[in-house]
């Protein structure tokens, strides 16, 4: 309770003095916070934990100024950084103080003085806080500070973080903390180097820096310090802390300018000085001047003897104000146009003469348009001296062997060097040498070519002016080599060939040399054109023999004529002789790529023309043309002929596989060049069969008797309606079997893959009795080709034991159609002889029993029999028409004696072979 009461008793005295201090924007003495005495509660000592005070005003700064003391209470000894908060959008850290309590110090009222460097600038609204939760505190009822933030984070200086974001951190209400914070004013920020006076060229660029301003602010201001020219120029600019142009000031000239410079902190203390520039013109400055050059009397050209150096920020004109004696030859003028850099020159032609004129003073003029400089340059003229030869006439000897081009073989001395040329003459003409204008002369080549004992040279000099001479210089060829001959290179004995495909090594020609002089060892080298040539062809260095060095093959060689450059030195002269190598193309053999070939092709007529064999030859012989010939191992080969031009393959004849030619030939390809060399490879030729061959029926009508009330899965007859292939390919000559049954609505026979007719459906419910269908049985290959057979079902009247005709090939007579119209005819027939019986009968006596007898065999083709017929013949299978009208003669005798109904039956017999015997006579 006691703790309670003092502390509301310093919350109230706080109070009063906060209220005080926010009527002022200088913070003054002031302290912000709830309190320091030494609270009861121990945080939780972690480092890492920053908290931010509280959202009622106790920690937050309503002034500006500079935080000088932190006065606070740990309970840990520990390290404590104290935090300024400044918020915009977000909280930023803008300054940090750090303290490390001292071991003893816990439970104690600290008082942290910060030093003036490290005072942190706080403004209104800016709140404090701190990172490591050290700090005491007390928890109490509604009248401690509320919203303290408190989260496991580290800041620094700079970080920003949003504590009034919803759930960044846990917050804290009615609670106080042993620490406050007390400011004083704001230090004024100051200059280091104001008020000052400086002086600036007026040819300065646009945007240069011409002075660095310096200030300082003690106070750790976060947001720093600004430097503004309060009074705005219209000339000059501050970029930050540079004074810059910000237009020519080139019509500043001569002029001072005052520039007022004012420093200001954020709590708005500030201090104003002055920068006072003074504007002036760089004068010019010759600093190459004076000085002195020496020139012949003999100078004749327009030259530059002299570099002017000026110093000058801006562009310069020099010229030359004048000479002594005046009209010297001189003159000023840019070294490149443009540069901007000056030169003297001589001017073309300058006629110096020593006798006349010593010495040129030349005084030139640089000048900025504003100022300039004046200086002088001393040209003395140097007196031409008559050359004059110190060291000839004089004679030398050289070497043959050992003086090699291009070495200096003596030097002439001469008294005046200026300008020296030398001229020459030899005898005898065309002497190996060269004078250089520094006397020297020089062999033009080795001396080993040298074959002339010995010259004289006449040697004149000229300065230029004089022309002195001529001297005489001989040098004398000693040891004098004879040159190597060649004994067989010349003429048409150096032309010879080479057959193309020579083995490597083999020895074209010998090469022989002589040398007059003893002990001289010859040796052999060569160059060739085109150099292909020594890739083929080798010549030994020392016996001079010549030889193949690779294959030589005409028809890929690039050249087929080579010229070589034949070399022979006795290691002191040289001689040269050409040899020609021509080589020979002889004929080369045709060969196959490859050993065997193949063709393919379908069986067909004659002159078809089967896969190309892609026959490919490489011939060694450009342009040489080959032949093809085919040979099929005699009786075979009639079947195939060979185009001999390309090689293509065709039938000779009718090809038919199913005739039993061979499906696969072998075969020799020979081809032939123009030249009768061969080569040959296998050929093997594939003939496909193909599909050139319809299914067969054994006869286009089959004839069957059935009963409509048969059941499902009866055989229509007793024999197979097979039909044959006859392609020789299992791929074509296997046969399927179908019925066409569309004319009735619904399949009512099927037929099975032997070719096998059974009924498939009831046929009583479309079909009825004394009815004869007809539908297509057909037979189709592997290959899509068909055939059809008409089957004819009779359905008669009555059924009798099944009996089954003999199959046989059908004729014109035996097809069901013309059953059909025979049978109208027949009636016809029937009902004209009935007419004739009834009108003879009225009206002729009677015959005979005989002829009454012969009367009462009806005919085969009456309409009652052949009702009859369908009321009571057996389900057979009928062949032909005579079947048809046997049948009817059996119902005949049948009608006329029933006592012999059953004989008759019995003359029907079936044969082992199918074939039915009637009256004991075989129908086919």
């Amino acid at each position: 309770m006691i703790m309670a009461l003092v502390c509301i008793i310093f919350s109230v005295l706080f109070s009063s003095v906060f209220i005080g201090q926010t009527l002022s924007a200088d913070c003054g003495t002031t302290t912000r916070g709830y309190g320091n005495s030494t609270y009861s509660e121990t945080p939780s000592n972690e480092a890492a934990k920053t908290i931010l005070t509280s959202e009622d005003g106790y920690y937050r700064f309503d002034c500006c100024g500079a935080i000088k003391k932190w006065t606070f209470v740990v309970k840990t000894a520990a390290t404590v950084k104290f935090q300024v908060w400044r918020f915009s959008t977000t909280y930023t850290v803008v300054g940090e103080n750090t303290f490390t309590v001292p071991s003893g110090a816990e439970n104690e009222i600290i008082e942290f003085e910060v030093p003036e460097s490290e005072r942190i600038t706080v403004k209104q609204n800016d709140v404090f806080g701190w990172q490591g939760d050290y700090i005491a505190y007390s928890d109490g009822s509604g009248h401690y500070p509320k919203g303290f933030r408190i989260r496991n984070q580290v800041f620094n200086v700079g970080d920003t973080f949003n504590f009034q974001g919803i759930g960044v951190g846990n917050k804290i209400n009615n609670r106080a903390y042993a620490i406050t914070a007390t400011t004083t004013n704001s230090a004024t920020p100051y200059f280091y180097n104001l008020p000052q006076t400086i002086h600036v060229y007026d040819h300065i660029a646009i945007g240069t820096s011409v002075f660095a301003v310096s200030a300082k602010d003690d106070d750790s201001d976060y947001d720093g310090i600004s430097l503004t020219l309060p009074t705005p120029s219209s000339y000059f600019t501050l970029s930050t802390a540079e004074l810059q142009t910000s237009a020519s000031i080139s019509s500043l000239t001569g002029t001072t300018q005052s520039l007022s410079v004012k420093v200001e902190d954020s709590c708005g203390k500030s201090t104003t000085s002055t920068l006072t520039l003074i504007v002036r013109n760089q004068i010019p400055v010759i600093t190459s001047l004076p000085t002195t050059y020496e020139i012949q009397e003999t100078h004749t050209s327009s030259s530059l003897i002299h570099t002017l150096g000026v110093t000058d920020g801006e562009a310069v004109t020099c010229t030359i104000t004048s000479t002594s004696p005046a009209g010297g030859p001189f003159t000023a003028k840019e070294i490149t146009t443009g540069s901007g850099n000056y030169g003297i020159y001589t001017n073309a032609n300058p006629m110096f003469d020593y006798d006349t004129t010593k010495r040129y003073d030349v005084l030139v003029r640089c000048s900025d348009g504003k100022d300039h400089d004046v200086e002088q340059l001393v040209v003395i003229v140097k007196k031409n001296a008559v050359p004059d030869f110190t060291n000839l006439p004089k004679h030398i000897e050289k070497d043959q062997q050992t003086t090699s081009n291009n070495v200096v073989l003596d030097t002439v001395s001469v008294t005046d060097t200026d300008g020296l040329t030398f001229t020459y003459t030899c005898d005898p003409a065309s002497c190996p040498i060269s004078i250089a204008s520094n006397g020297k002369i020089t062999s033009t080549s080795a001396f080993s070519t040298v074959f002339t004992p010995g010259y004289d040279v006449i040697i004149a000099a000229n300065d230029g002016h004089t022309t002195v001479g001529g001297k005489l210089w001989s040098v004398h060829v000693k040891d004098i080599n004879d040159r190597p001959q060649f004994s067989n290179v010349h003429g048409s004995l150096g032309v010879f060939g080479v057959v193309e495909n020579s083995p490597v090594g083999t020895t074209l020609y010998v090469v022989s040399a002589t040398d007059i002089d003893a002990g001289d060892t010859l040796s052999f080298s060569w160059t060739s054109s085109p150099t292909l040539g020594l890739s083929f062809f080798d010549l030994e260095s020392s016996t001079g023999v010549i030889k193949t060095k690779a294959s030589i093959d005409y028809e890929t060689m690039a050249s087929k004529s080579f010229s070589f450059t034949i070399s022979v030195t006795d290691s002191k002269d040289t001689a040269t002789a050409t040899v020609t190598i021509n080589v020979i193309d002889v004929n080369e053999a045709p060969s196959f790529h490859q050993t065997s070939y193949s063709v393919t092709g379908d069986e067909d007529v004659a002159g078809t023309k089967l896969s190309a064999p892609g026959l490919t030859v490489n011939d060694p012989d450009a342009g040489d043309t080959t032949f093809y010939t085919l040979d099929c191992n005699g009786y075979n080969t009639g079947f195939f002929e060979m185009d001999s031009s390309n090689g293509d393959v065709y039938l000779g004849r009718d090809f038919d596989r199913d005739a039993g030619h061979p499906e696969t030939t072998s075969c020799n390809v020979t081809v032939r060049d123009k030249g009768g060399l061969t080569d040959v490879s296998s050929l093997t030729i594939t003939i496909d069969d193909v599909n050139d061959n319809t299914p067969t029926f054994e006869s286009p009508v089959f004839t069957f008797y059935l009963d409509p009330l048969d059941p499902i899965g009866t055989r229509v007859g007793d024999v197979t309606l097979s039909a044959t292939d006859n392609d020789v390919s299992a791929s074509f000559s296997g046969v399927t079997y179908s019925v066409d049954m569309s004319a009735f609505g619904n399949d009512y026979f099927a037929v099975d893959a032997e070719g096998n007719i059974t009924v498939n459906n009831d046929l009583s419910s479309k079909f009825s009795r004394l009815e004869i269908i007809d539908f297509k049985l057909i037979a189709r290959d592997s290959g899509g080709l068909s055939a059809t057979s008409t089957v004819s079902i009779i359905f008669p009247g009555t059924t009798t034991t099944t009996t089954t005709t003999t199959e046989r090939p059908k004729e014109f007579w035996e097809d069901p159609l013309t059953v059909v119209w025979l049978e109208f005819a027949f009636a016809l027939l029937a009902a004209l002889i009935v007419f004739i019986v009834i009108v003879s009968i009225r009206h002729c006596p009677k015959g005979s029993k005989a002829d009454q007898s012969k009367g009462n065999n009806t005919s085969l083709k009456d309409t009652k029999d052949k009702d009859r017929l369908m009321k009571k013949q057996p389900k057979s299978k009928l062949r032909s028409i005579n079947h048809l009208l046997g049948a009817f003669s059996s119902g005949n005798k049948s009608t006329e004696n029933n006592n012999e109904s059953k004989d008759t039956q019995k003359n029907l017999v079936n044969d082992e072979n199918g074939m039915v015997t009637f009256n004991d006579e075989r129908h086919t």
